[in-house]
């Protein structure tokens, strides 16, 4: 089996994106999301927009992720049950591969990482996205690209709380979800288990593993 992992406000208690942005440039922030919401913006689109207006550099951004961002409860646990049961563990992200690993080993947590990369300067950040096909569910590069290599034919299980989540979750085994992904999955007739932490996730996947 395999347990895909969303990263910002899945794996840590907040969006780093949003947190990071939010303190840099909060109305452009506020008019990146609402052109999300409305459509008039991919995410893609939003994110490097809105990385355009940070101008920290990249030991800022992580000294202030480490002094403000904090992992939900269970993350060791459950990588050690992964390891313990034989299922592959990997976090899939819409966020920054130069945010995630640091923050990973900050906790000793060891995770394979598929995510963007960015390179911080005075003149703003640049991002550079995973070069993925559109998907022909959702028409952006999304998520989902990466579940059939991932997978190679196991079953997949989705962790997810927000937009990029959305189509990825739709085409796995068995969800996870909370936040704005469970109110879109409850709206779309797609089943998942809601969680809060990460505990509520391993004891979920254990339940799955369970034998019939």
């Amino acid at each position: 089996m395999l347990l895909v992992l969303d990263f910002d406000g899945t794996i840590t208690d907040r969006d780093t994106l949003d947190f990071i942005v939010e303190q840099h440039a909060p109305g452009v922030f506020r008019e990146a999301e609402k052109a999300l919401q409305t459509g008039t913006m991919t995410l893609n689109e939003v994110i490097a927009y809105e990385f355009e207006h940070v101008t920290s550099s990249l030991d800022e951004v992580l000294a202030l992720v480490r002094e403000r961002i904090t992992l939900r409860p269970g993350l060791p646990a459950l990588v050690d049950f992964c390891r313990e049961r034989f299922v592959d563990a990997v976090v899939v992200s819409s966020g920054f591969a130069e945010v995630i690993e640091p923050v990973l080993a900050w906790h000793d947590v060891s995770l394979p990482v598929i995510a963007h990369s960015v390179s911080f300067g005075p003149n703003g950040a640049a991002v550079t996205f995973i070069d993925r096909p559109p998907c022909p569910v959702c028409g952006e590069p999304c998520k989902r690209a990466e579940l059939p290599r991932l997978a190679a034919g196991r079953r997949i299980a989705y962790v997810g709380d927000g937009w990029s989540d959305r189509c990825g979750a739709a085409a796995a085994d068995l969800v996870f979800a909370r936040s704005s992904l469970a109110r879109h999955l409850t709206a779309t007739g797609v089943a998942y288990e809601p969680f809060d932490d990460l505990v509520d996730v391993r004891e979920g996947l254990a339940r799955y593993l369970l034998p019939a």
